[in-house]
């Protein structure tokens, strides 16, 4: 019980330090700058069922497409744990992750009247970090309850990061950008070791071959 525990607590907070909340509600803020309210609830929305529908299919064929390719998990963790490693010293710097949304991407998002399939929901909420944390967390799970806690963690994180898009406009007022920097560049660190770790575990894996 408690390994299954321990693993629900990892695949969240991994989960939502990749996603970074935060971070996709300021640029969701940019996105939506011209929208009407109703307009702005309705692009969160189909946002977070974009988001929900991408991390659940790599959840469950992660493993399929990895062995399509005939790629290992302990590669794969390797490889998740460079990316996360990019990602985080790009949030500890508190710069947008071009892994997440490239400034073409963002822009092209602004000047489209429908952005929360595009680039709302794919690729800054399922981005490839968060595409790859959930097949990396999959390929950790050893049990039914593991497998279940990383669709618990995807449910949770898209519901933390459903009220961040909402509150977007408070949360700028109350902490302002410098506010939002200093706790990016916090999760920032936490990705950066999450990236390491799983690098570490990938290097582990690797040697039982």
């Amino acid at each position: 019980m408690a390994t299954d525990l321990s693993f629900a607590l990892l695949a969240f907070s991994s989960l939502v330090a990749i996603v970074n909340p935060l971070s996709a509600a300021t640029i969701f803020l940019a996105l939506s700058a011209s929208q009407a309210p109703g307009e702005r609830r309705r692009s969160v929305a189909l946002g977070l069922v974009t988001a929900a529908a991408v991390l659940v299919v790599f959840a469950a064929a992660g493993g399929a497409i990895l062995g399509f390719f005939g790629i290992t998990t302990h590669a794969f963790k390797i490889a998740g744990g460079i990316i996360f490693f990019g990602i985080g010293w790009d949030m500890l710097q508190a710069r947008r992750s071009r892994v997440k949304a490239t400034e073409e991407e963002e822009l092209e998002g602004v000047n489209k009247d429908e952005i929360g399939i595009v680039p709302l929901g794919l690729p800054t909420i399922a981005g490839p970090g968060a595409i790859t944390t959930v097949i990396v967390l999959m390929g950790q799970s050893d049990n039914l309850s593991q497998s279940l806690a990383v669709y618990g963690a995807i449910a949770a994180v898209l519901l933390v990061t459903g009220g961040a898009l909402m509150l977007a406009p408070l949360l700028l007022a109350r902490f302002g950008q410098t506010g939002l920097n200093v706790m990016t560049r916090i999760m920032g660190l936490l990705v950066m070791v999450i990236g390491v770790q799983f690098v570490l575990d990938g290097l582990a894996t690797a040697e039982l071959f």
